[in-house]
């Protein structure tokens, strides 16, 4: 807030600059507009400010593309435009069709460029423009949200291979390249839906291919891709029958610590997305991982009770509690002792009353937090859940699981949740 009332002598003066600068203090110039935005925000695309900088960057981009598209000089021009366009919204609808058609033939060129260099990218840096030119189309998705849809059909270059473009990029040998590839699939997920519908099917199958820890920041966009994905699926299972056997293996192996890194534990945030991707992926269908969830429910819970952002949390909950019901018998056959499984159910279900900084080697000192507000419905399904499970598994049960979990805990569990 304190910027905002300096941001045209700001811009005036960077793009002075602009014009006189060479080498590394031109690249400064474009680091600085790309942090303003993101640390601004749409101040930055308020009234006439647009104008100021947008198209001088956008003929830069296009002046070095035509010289070389591969120029390293593009690359940070890209990467504040992505932000740039992200945080003005709707305020950047003049300039996003010839950014799209931008970054989709700066795609096509570079992809060309690279096919007659061999068989194989030898420098996963030469396809960094491709990536920001990715990266800047996701921009605009987000910019732009519903609109996206309107962009696209705009472009009489690109409109028709936008999605082959994307599959393409999925499948991609750079990991950056596909990791890119699915920021963009997950936000036309949460944005505009209806643009990949033709190519869901495709778009869906590349992105289980590509649940694998052994490239976790891929693995991680294309869970939290498929994740959304199944937010828009909800009442309409039919996209996802095609993958959701083969979805639900990759998830177990992530979260029960059978894939080839031995699960998400090495990997931050992935436990959370699978977690939450599963969760999503039982509220479209619960038996798509109602039948399998004796194999992965412990990791399921632990992968739940890490999810941080309340709406996935919400979503990872809802769907674990359908499939219980859909398959009671999991929590007998989840582990050699069923105490050990209804301990990580409760667990999980006190992760709700940690306070943000709670570390686990604190849990005997933990100060218990109220049921979030406004989530009303989630607490009396996991009252419900608890107290069902309870009088199914008989008092010699729970005493076992009570007299295995730390005495606060037990106390606190009986006192929220009435048992």
């Amino acid at each position: 807030e304190l910027v905002v009332p300096y941001l045209e002598p700001i811009f005036q003066g960077l793009m002075s600059a602009l014009s006189r600068y060479q080498g590394k203090s031109l690249l400064i110039i474009f680091d600085v507009l790309g942090i303003t935005a993101d640390f601004v925000g749409a101040a930055v695309g308020e009234g006439n400010l647009p104008s100021m900088y947008i198209p001088q960057l956008l003929k830069l981009w296009d002046d070095l593309a035509k010289d070389d598209p591969s120029n390293r000089t593009i690359i940070p021009i890209l990467e504040s435009l992505a932000s740039i366009a992200m945080v003005c919204g709707a305020n950047y609808q003049i300039y996003a069709l010839q950014t799209f058609d931008s970054a989709m033939c700066m795609i096509e060129s570079v992809t060309l460029q690279l096919s007659t260099t061999g068989d194989r990218i030898e420098n996963e840096e030469d396809a960094d423009p491709i990536v920001c030119s990715a990266d800047v189309i996701d921009g605009l998705v987000e910019g732009l949200g519903p609109n996206f849809a309107t962009l696209v059909a705009s472009s009489s270059r690109y409109g028709q291979m936008f999605l082959t473009a994307v599959v393409s990029l999925t499948q991609h040998e750079v990991p950056g390249v596909r990791m890119s590839a699915f920021a963009i699939i997950g936000d036309l997920a949460r944005n505009a839906p209806n643009v990949m519908e033709p190519a869901l099917p495709q778009i869906l199958r590349e992105s289980v291919n590509n649940l694998d820890p052994v490239q976790p920041a891929v693995c991680n966009n294309a869970v939290w891709a498929i994740g959304e994905v199944c937010l828009k699926c909800q009442g309409n299972p039919a996209p996802l029958e095609g993958v959701a056997q083969d979805l639900v293996q990759r998830l177990i192996a992530i979260l029960a610590g059978n894939g080839p890194i031995h699960g998400a534990s090495d990997v931050p945030g992935l436990a959370e997305n699978a977690a939450t991707t599963a969760g999503r992926l039982a509220l479209v269908k619960a038996s798509f991982v109602a039948t399998d969830l004796p194999r992965f429910l412990l990791g399921w819970c632990d992968g739940m009770a890490k999810i941080e952002d309340p709406n996935e949390r919400r979503d990872a909950f809802r769907g674990f509690i359908q499939s219980i019901y859909a398959n009671p018998d999991a929590i007998q056959r989840a582990a050699m002792n069923p105490s050990d499984a209804i301990a990580s159910i409760l667990f999980a279900v006190v992760s709700w009353h940690m306070p943000e900084d709670f570390e686990p080697s604190a849990i005997y000192q933990v100060q218990f937090q109220p049921f979030p507000q406004g989530e009303e419905e989630v607490f009396n399904a996991l009252q419900k859940l608890v107290h069902d499970i309870k009088t199914s598994v008989g008092d010699e049960t729970w005493g076992s699981v009570e007299k295995n979990i730390p005495v606060n805990v037990r106390q606190f569990v009986r006192e929220a949740y009435h048992l």
